[in-house]
C-alpha cells in the first residue's frame, strides 16, 4: 500500500502542490512530457495502422492484462535520475464483426527525482479518448481538489496538480510526495486506486507485481540498469 505516502502528501496539502507546481513546470522535470508523450503516441498508432495488426494485437493484451513500463526518462538524466514506472491497463471493448479494442484505459505513474525537483510524484493519465474525455479541462498547473482512494484505506481529499504536459499528451493529475524513498516503502504487490473528481470516478486502476516494479525502480535510483523482467524497458528521450 501507500498508505503513509499518501497520508504525508494531503497533511502538506496546498504547500507542496503549488512548489511542485512550480518546479515541474519551470522544466526541472521534463520527464513527465516525455513519459506521457510515448504513451500517447503508442495507443494512438496501434490504434489506426492495420499494417501492424500483430503488434497492435500484442500491445492491446499486454495492455489488457496489466503491463508496466520503466524508464529514465530524459536524454540529460545522470546515473539516478529522472526514473520512472508507469503501469497501464485498460478493459476489453467486443463489439460483433469487429476486432477486440480497448477501453478506460489508464496510466498511474511514479517518478523519482529529477533536475531542481528533488521530491517524487505519483501520478494518474488516461490511456485513450474516452478514458480523457472524463478528465476535467483546466489550465495547466492549477492545483485542483480530487479524492484518492486506495485499496481498503478511507478515501482522501486532497490537492492535486493539474498538468497539460505538450499538445498532443493526455492530461496527469499528480500528487506531490516528498521522497522517492516513502513512495517505495509503501508500495504492495497488488494494489487499487480510484481518483474521482467532483464526485465522479475519472480513473480507477489495479496494478499487480508492484514489489518487482519496486526493485526495479530501485535499480535505477541506485544508478543500476534496469534489469527485471517484470514487462518492457523503454529508454523515452534517449
Amino acid at each position: 500500500m501507500i498508505k503513509s505516502t499518501i497520508l504525508v502528501a494531503g497533511f502538506l496539502g496546498a504547500t507542496a502542490t503549488f512548489q511542485a507546481c512550480a518546479q515541474v513546470n519551470g522544466g526541472s522535470f521534463d520527464v513527465l512530457a516525455s513519459v506521457m508523450e510515448n504513451h500517447d503516441k503508442e495507443i494512438n498508432a496501434h490504434d489506426v495502422l492495420d499494417a501492424n495488426k500483430k503488434k497492435a494485437e500484442q500491445y492491446r493484451e499486454k495492455v489488457i492484462g496489466g503491463w508496466w513500463e520503466f524508464m529514465q526518462a530524459s536524454s540529460k538524466a545522470g546515473p539516478g535520475e529522472y526514473c520512472a514506472a508507469s503501469f497501464l491497463r485498460a478493459k476489453r471493448l467486443t463489439e460483433p464483426g469487429k476486432a477486440d479494442r480497448m477501453k478506460e484505459g489508464i496510466v498511474v505513474t511514479l517518478f523519482g527525482p529529477g533536475g531542481n525537483y528533488r521530491g517524487a510524484l505519483l501520478a494518474f493519465s488516461p490511456l485513450g479518448e474516452d478514458s480523457a474525455a472524463a478528465f476535467p479541462k483546466l489550465a495547466s498547473g492549477k492545483p485542483v481538489r480530487v479524492t484518492l482512494k486506495q485499496g481498503n484505506i478511507k478515501p482522501a481529499t486532497l490537492n492535486a496538480i493539474y498538468l497539460e504536459t505538450g499538445p498532443k499528451s493526455p492530461p496527469l493529475l499528480a500528487f506531490a510526495v516528498p521522497s522517492i524513498d516513502a513512495l517505495l516503502a509503501g508500495m504492495e504487490d497488488k494494489w487499487d486506486f480510484d481518483v474521482s473528481y467532483e464526485g465522479k470516478s475519472i480513473a480507477n486502476i489495479e496494478w499487480h507485481d508492484g514489489l518487482k516494479a519496486r526493485s526495479e525502480l530501485a535499480n535505477c535510483l541506485a544508478g543500476r540498469p534496469y534489469d527485471g523482467d517484470v514487462t518492457e524497458k523503454t529508454g523515452v528521450g534517449q
